[in-house]
């Protein structure tokens, strides 16, 4: 079973939803970025990764489809900030990631915030890992 990094994974799955393209070679456990912007000269496109990777490669989903990125930040803020929603949903339309660490800050929300994101983006990744026979690590 090839090893994942789940960092590498998870920026894998964020650059997916910016509309890259990513795979995961089954018998290496590498990841390859199929997007001119986000390439990795140490993980060239492979030859045969054309649309249809077959069995070779796992496509990596995007981070929005795995629960991860933005809905994980609507997920704690319905329960860590359920007073701040309408706030939190103003900043996220806004784009405005300054502002969501600020109010964390205020909330002294920051350190558990951290530890959800974290805790729950590794569960999501090794849960995505288990079902496409990879190993997950860290």
């Amino acid at each position: 079973m090839a090893a994942v990094n789940l960092d590498e994974l998870e920026h894998a799955a964020l650059v997916v939803d910016d509309g890259a393209k990513a795979l995961v070679a089954r018998a290496t456990g590498m990841i390859h970025l199929l997007n001119d912007d986000y390439m990795d000269e140490e993980a060239p496109v492979p030859a045969d990764a054309g649309s249809d990777a077959g069995h070779d490669y796992v496509v990596v989903p995007a981070a929005s489809t795995l629960g991860i990125g933005d809905p994980l930040v609507l997920r704690f803020a319905a329960t860590h900030l359920a007073g701040d929603q309408a706030a939190i949903r103003a900043l996220f339309d806004a784009n405005d990631t300054d502002g969501y660490a600020r109010l964390l800050d205020e909330r002294g929300a920051t350190e558990s915030w951290q530890r959800f994101r974290s805790e729950e983006t590794k569960a999501a990744l090794r849960r995505w890992c288990d079902e496409h026979g990879l190993q997950a690590t860290d």
